[in-house]
Formats: C-alpha cells, structure tokens, sequence
C-alpha cells in the first residue's frame, strides 16, 4: 500500500541532471489557439532544467497547428511535433498517441488551456525521486498535485480545486474507492517509464488517461500526494473537461440524491473500466487487488440488493462526500446496474 510523503522543501528547487531525469511534457492540443500561448510560455518557463514537450495535435481547424510550428522553430531542441495528425477524436486517445511515442524517464500530461507555475516539475520530480528511492525503480509511481481554479482572465475562482471540488486526494491509495471515482487530474500528474509501460495497454474502456494511470498506480505501483497548487486550472466555455459549481441548496442536492439515471450511467463506465482492467491485466495483478475489482463487479451487480449493499460497506466502495456514499447505497438498494456479461 502506498503513503503519502512528507512534504518536500519548495524555497529553492533541486535540479536534476539531463542524464539523471529527462522529462517529456505530454501537451495534446485541439482547437486551443486561444490559450495556447500562454501555456506554451508557462512550460518552458519552468525551473527544471531537463525536459522537453511532446505535442500531438488532434486534427485543429483553427491556428493551433501554425502556433505549434512557430514555438517548435524558436525551440527545436525544446519542442518535438508528432508527425501522425489522424485525429483520434478524444484527448484520451490524444494523450495514449503521446505516451506510445514518448521515450523520457518521466512523463507529464498537459492540457492546452492552463498555464504551469514555475516549480511545477521540479516540485513533482522531487517527490517523484522520493518515491523511486523508497520502492525502486521498477515500481510504477504517480504524482499529482492541487490547481487553483482561475477564470479567462487567470483571476482566482478558488486557491484549492480540491476543496471546491470536494475532492479527497487520499483516496488515491485505495484502490477499492478509487475505482468508483478519479481524485487525480491528469494536468498536475508526473508518472515514472514503468506506470507508462503499464499505461500504454490502455482500453477504450478507460474515462480518461489520468484515472487509468491512476487505477494502474493503485493496482500495481505506489502514488504521492503534493497539496500544493502547481497548476493554474483556467475555466472558460470551451473546457474538455472542467470544474463546475453545484447547486448546494436542500432542492438541488435533494434532486441529485434521488434522481439516479446519470449516477447509473456513470456506474456502467466505472464497472466497464474495472472489466478493462481485470481482463488486461487480472492474472499480474496481487490477488487482493484482483479480489476488489471483483467485489466492486459484484456490488452493482449482485441479484441480491443485500449482497450489493453488503459488499460496498465490507469493501470500502465508498465515494468522496457523505451525501454522494447515501445516493450510491440507494442506486444499489433500487435495483442492479447490469447483467454479468458472462
């Protein structure tokens, strides 16, 4: 089981050599000529020394590619396009073109729409060679940190997307609740080669590339947590993917408890997702891992609503909020996600 660290000491950076830690910074881009500029002038403005970006552009219509070219020319030791443009269609499939092609030590998902705090690799590299000199090597790793969430105009919605999000960063370490909902964003994630070696063998199946890695991490590897923000999360129209408000009053969370038709669609992705998993990669795993991806199979779909109730508690199935546990116990008490396919 993986713990998290002690906090590293942030007043000044220690820098890695180029032979010691080469870094590849995974950028995937898609229409982003907007922000792009300035993500692009964020990351090579970090304090670590040694690293590169990777970019892959998923077919832009828009001044995307042209801004890429014109940064990879300023840059060229510092920036490598990917030749292949057949657009995947999804920044999950973007992101798997990126990690099949990436040759570095380590590797480190960025968005087009952020912009990265000056430490940020170097932050998560200093937690990442924590966690390297305690497991070794060969262990896959994972490190994530915190985002402040900011608007168009990078002016501070909230210092921490982990409170705002009431998310619960700890739960990184266990498996069981790890499966039923992602705490890990991919924009703030550094993995080791060995988490990528495992990570490439990723499924349709997969939400997304940062929970994957983050469920192989939990099944395989070890993970850390930096509570520190490295990475402004700017929130605008056009996110992939983003931080949204929730209706808070008694009617709004009361309408989210009892209507469970998106919480049961949701539940059908998880399940699909540990499927993936055991199918891919059931006979390396540790048994007890093994043992929990079929639990959580059988906590949705059991015949007995009392055996589904019964094996979320015994296993831990719980999410990151009291309310959010109480609306998964009365999903599983109404009736069975699916049929075991087999």
């Amino acid at each position: 089981m993986s713990h998290p660290l002690p906090q590293p000491d942030t007043t000044r950076p220690k820098e890695e050599s180029p032979a010691k830690s080469r870094v590849e910074v995974l950028l995937a881009t898609y229409n982003g000529e907007r922000f792009l500029r300035e993500q692009m002038e964020s990351i090579l403005g970090q304090t670590h020394g040694s690293f590169r970006i990777l970019v892959s552009d998923d077919g832009s219509k828009d001044g995307t590619a042209a801004i890429l070219r014109e940064f990879s020319a300023r840059s060229p030791q510092s920036i490598s396009l990917l030749s292949d443009s057949t657009p995947t269609g999804h920044p999950k499939r973007n992101f798997l073109r990126l990690m099949k092609a990436s040759t570095a030590d380590y590797l480190c998902f960025s968005d087009q729409d952020d912009m990265w705090l000056p430490e940020k690799i170097s932050l998560t590299m200093q937690v990442m060679k924590q966690l390297e000199e305690r497991h070794g090597l060969s262990t896959p790793a994972l490190v994530f940190t915190d985002l402040r969430v900011v608007n168009e105009r990078l002016e501070i919605l909230n210092p921490s997307y982990w409170k705002r999000a009431e998310v619960r960063p700890e739960n990184v370490h266990h498996l069981s609740r790890l499966l039923g909902e992602n705490v890990v964003t991919g924009c703030t994630v550094m993995i080791n080669r060995s988490l990528r070696d495992l990570a490439i063998q990723m499924p349709e199946e997969a939400e997304m590339h940062d929970w994957w890695v983050a469920l192989l991490a939990a099944t395989f590897g070890v993970s850390a947590i930096v509570r520190e923000a490295t990475v402004l999360y700017r929130q605008h129209a056009s996110n992939v993917v983003g931080s949204s408000e929730q209706d808070l009053s008694l009617a709004g969370v009361t309408t989210r408890v009892l209507s469970n038709q998106n919480r049961r669609q949701e539940r059908l992705r998880c399940e699909r997702q540990a499927e993936a998993l055991l199918r891919i990669h059931g006979e390396q795993m540790p048994a007890e891992k093994r043992d929990i991806l079929e639990a959580y199979l059988l906590s949705g779909r059991s015949e007995s609503a009392w055996t589904r109730i019964r094996t979320m508690a015994r296993y831990g199935f719980f999410r990151g909020s009291f309310l959010k546990n109480i609306a998964t116990a009365i999903d599983l008490l109404r009736e069975r996600s699916i049929a075991d396919p087999s």
